[in-house]
């Protein structure tokens, strides 16, 4: 499933990192009441290892939770990626952050929550 575009051209990485916060920080929002706060940065996590070897720019998520990052501050972190290759590692995080959650709640939250992240990130 396609939440960033893949072609990002006209987009930079600060701006593709900032709508990938955004969207785990609705996840987090969302998931909190039901699951507790540290949930979604133990996905996130969880999900960053799952990924790293495709996508081996996001193994700096394995060591540090998302809500510590801010898009200016990852920038030497995400040197020579460019914004297509980092929407598209973020892309397999949001699914490995969903195959996750469903793991957990099954289909109570994540359909939901699913199509209200997919169109936050359309909105980019």
């Amino acid at each position: 499933m396609l939440y960033l575009p893949d072609d990002s051209s006209s987009i930079s990485r600060e701006q593709v990192t900032e709508a990938f916060l955004k969207a785990v920080r609705l996840i987090d929002k969302r998931v909190a009441p039901y699951l507790g706060k540290a949930t979604t940065r133990v996905l996130v996590q969880g999900a960053a290892k799952r990924v790293m070897d495709a996508h081996p720019f996001l193994g700096y998520l394995t060591k540090r939770p998302y809500t510590d990052i801010h898009p200016s501050a990852i920038q030497e972190e995400l040197s020579g990626v460019t914004p297509a290759e980092l929407a598209n590692g973020l892309n397999d995080l949001l699914d490995e952050c969903f195959a996750g959650l469903r793991e957990l709640t099954g289909d109570l939250i994540v359909p939901i929550l699913h199509d209200e992240v997919t169109h936050q990130l359309k909105q980019l």
